[in-house]
């Protein structure tokens, strides 16, 4: 886990060009497993003391974007999130190796499984996966409690 200051303007998502924040995580991913339990520590110790409604939604979509990762995209992958030096918005970034980006709608595994990138749509302001040269990004930014707050992008 690392964390530095202030970011400049992001290179990544919706081209609205506006900062991330500030680094609050960045961990790599190991290629056998989802580090759910480390990361949940992290992001708890990253976010809950300012907004702990912002940082339990942070967690469960932090815990599905790295699931997807694991189980769709290709090693190596890195986790980042961001908190916004403006206001209490998070955004939260993992990025793997593979091109091909997520479908929302489609599960390999049909039934009760596939229905991740649905809970991040639900629990973030917005989400969206940039893909580049080294593979994609699928980001999503959380909007949280502070009066007036708008997204990190």
């Amino acid at each position: 886990m690392s964390a530095i200051g202030q970011i400049g303007p992001k290179a990544q998502g919706d081209g609205h060009g506006g900062e991330r924040g500030r680094l609050v995580l960045s961990m790599d991913l190991p290629v056998s497993r989802t580090p759910s339990r480390e990361l949940r520590r992290w992001v708890r110790a990253a976010l809950y003391r300012e907004d702990e409604d912002c940082a339990e939604k942070a967690w469960l979509v932090l815990a599905e974007l790295t699931a997807n990762a694991h189980g769709h995209g290709r090693s190596p992958a890195v986790v980042r999130v961001w908190r916004s030096t403006a206001s209490s918005a998070v955004r939260i970034e993992v990025e793997d190796a593979g091109r091909e980006a997520p479908d929302p709608g489609a599960s390999r595994w049909g039934g009760t499984r596939g229905f991740g990138l649905a809970l991040v749509e639900g629990l973030a302001h917005r989400w969206g996966v940039d893909v580049h040269p080294t593979g994609k990004t699928v980001w999503a930014e959380l909007v949280g409690r502070a009066t007036g707050a708008e997204p990190v992008g």
